[in-house]
């Protein structure tokens, strides 16, 4: 700020010293009387005195006021030369310290500056004693109203300035606060992503690497200030032997706009191991809703798949060697009842035996098909199926279960729909749907089903008027083992398979699985399948 004023004070004066220089060689050229003149010689000197006093003053130690002196010597300097030379026109030079007041010192210096000239302008009449004439009327009046509107014209400009000076001297400070606000929000961000365990990387709208934390730079073994040297390395399918091409690289994906989840990759690791990651991608917008990059979060599941499949033997080796005494079991039984001469309460007996062994023998088997699907799902073999005889046939296999309970169960429409599908597993899905409506109905309940299509699509409908689920219970009904907390709390026996089971062949067949439910009031399952097969989906 010192450097400033005494930089803006030097140049101001250098130019009015600079314009008196031009006028004075004017002056020697044209009227070299009037240059002589010992006025105009003091006028000269007085100028360049004083530009070598402001030149050495270190004004920004002074009073502010003290400037004030600089160009009412330049007033009285301008006025020495008119008096020496009246017609010359030199009286225009007080244009310069006019401005020079008005500019600094507001309405105040403007009032000085055309005053002094006034006055100045006045005597110089008095003392050459020219006659007010018509032709001088215009130097002695027009003159100082010249200066009056340049000395108004500096104060707006100066107050407008002033003003503008404080609009972007409290923008600056705004923008200055933001920029700090903005540097701590991005120091917390990195410090979080820096913090987290799973990887994550930004890309820029251009499908750069911009930024990413710690843990995916480890993840990937790339340096952490190179994140677009993810877009190259070596990655395997979910098969872990089928090698990625460059373009289907999760990170090269994002990069084109794609969005997917928990996309299974193996990647080699220093350990010459291979390490299962799961990448999770979304896209970004700005705030006019135009894409602005995405996301990458990438997870070590490694682990996670390891222990999934330690489970997925363990339950096939135990459910397999659960199946073999379990069927012996309920062939002797089966034997001891064929006994005419079973008394009554054995035979009560063994029958509640019967029941309950046949119920865990479906829980192995269903277990057992569970952990063939997770390893290999079974080949469909496709065909013209009848979804009304399938109905019709699930409806009378399970009408004992149904008659148990003292539960209604009505076939709605049942005609004739032929589809192409695989008729052994669309009855396993309908068994599977129908005996949860019986199972987790209320007593003397109803359940209703039927068949339609039209055009290329076919519905197979089950309507229940049972317990229902749990609104915050719905997403996870196709988890494997998950059972509702009111079912496991209530008698009700079940494994939690049979609904993924289910949904996977409909969703193989082509088609969908749907369930509106609501606790308390039933459950509406709605399975639709293309006419055609799954190539019509």
């Amino acid at each position: 700020m010192s450097a400033t004023l005494d930089r803006s004070v030097i140049l101001s004066q250098l130019l009015f010293g600079a314009v008196v220089i031009v006028v004075v060689f004017t002056l020697q050229i044209f009227s070299t009387a009037s240059a002589s003149q010992p006025l105009m010689l003091a006028a000269i000197v007085l100028v360049f005195v004083t530009t070598g006093v402001c030149i050495v003053t270190p004004w920004h130690r002074l009073p502010r006021g003290v400037i004030m002196i600089v160009p009412l010597i330049d007033i009285v300097a301008v006025g020495l030369m008119r008096m020496s030379d009246p017609a010359g026109g030199v009286g225009l030079l007080w244009v310069f310290p006019t401005l020079w007041l008005a500019s600094y010192f507001g309405l105040a210096g403007a009032v000085m500056a055309v005053a002094s000239a006034s006055v100045l302008i006045w005597t110089t009449e008095l003392i050459t004693g020219r006659a007010i004439t018509s032709g001088s009327i215009p130097a002695v009046v027009l003159l100082p109203i010249a200066l009056l509107f340049v000395a108004t014209s500096a104060v707006l400009t100066s107050r407008r300035t002033t003003a503008q000076r404080v609009i972007l001297r409290r923008q600056a400070g705004q923008l200055e606060r933001a920029l700090r606000r903005a540097n701590r929000q991005e120091a917390l961000v990195a410090e979080v992503i820096n913090a987290v365990d799973f990887g994550v990387m930004r890309l820029d709208r251009d499908g750069r690497g911009a930024v990413m934390n710690a843990a995916y730079a480890r993840l990937y073994g790339i340096h952490i200030a190179s994140p677009d040297a993810a877009r190259r390395g070596v990655a395997f399918g979910p098969d872990r032997v089928t090698p990625l091409e460059e373009h289907e690289l999760p990170f090269n994906r994002a990069a084109r706009g794609d969005e997917f989840d928990n996309v299974i990759t193996w990647i080699p690791t220093g350990q010459r191991e291979l390490a299962a990651v799961a990448v999770t991608a979304r896209r970004l917008l700005d705030v006019e809703n135009e894409p602005d990059g995405s996301v990458l979060v990438a997870r070590d599941v490694t682990a996670e798949l390891r222990a999934i499949r330690a489970r997925d033997d363990l339950v096939a080796s135990v459910s397999h060697e659960l199946r073999t005494p379990m069927t012996s079991v309920l062939g002797y039984i089966e034997l001891s009842l064929d006994d005419p001469e079973l008394p009554p309460s054995v035979r009560r007996n063994l029958d509640i035996m019967e029941r309950n062994g046949e119920r865990m023998l479906q829980l192995i088997a269903s277990i057992l098909q569970s952990a063939r699907l997770a390893e290999a799902p079974p080949l469909l073999q496709f065909g013209p199926t009848d979804l009304g005889a399938i109905v019709r046939d699930s409806v009378e296999a399970l009408r004992p279960r149904s008659d148990e309970r003292d539960i209604t169960v009505a076939v709605t429409t049942a005609d004739e729909v032929e589809v192409r599908a695989d008729g052994f597993r669309i009855r396993q899905v309908v068994d599977n749907v129908l005996s949860n409506a019986i199972k987790y109905n209320r007593e003397g309940g109803e359940v209703t089903i039927g068949v339609t299509a039209a055009g290329d699509k076919a519905w197979i409908v089950v309507r229940d008027t049972g317990m229902g689920i749990p609104e915050a219970e719905q997403p996870k009904i196709f988890d494997r083992f998950f059972r509702s907390e009111a079912v496991r709390q209530g008698s009700v026996h079940g494994s939690g398979l049979g609904l993924g089971i289910a949904r996977d062949f409909v969703e193989r067949h082509g088609g969908k699985f749907g369930i509106d439910s609501e606790e308390g009031f039933g459950t509406t399952v709605i399975i639709t399948l293309p006419v055609s097969g799954p190539e019509a989906k």
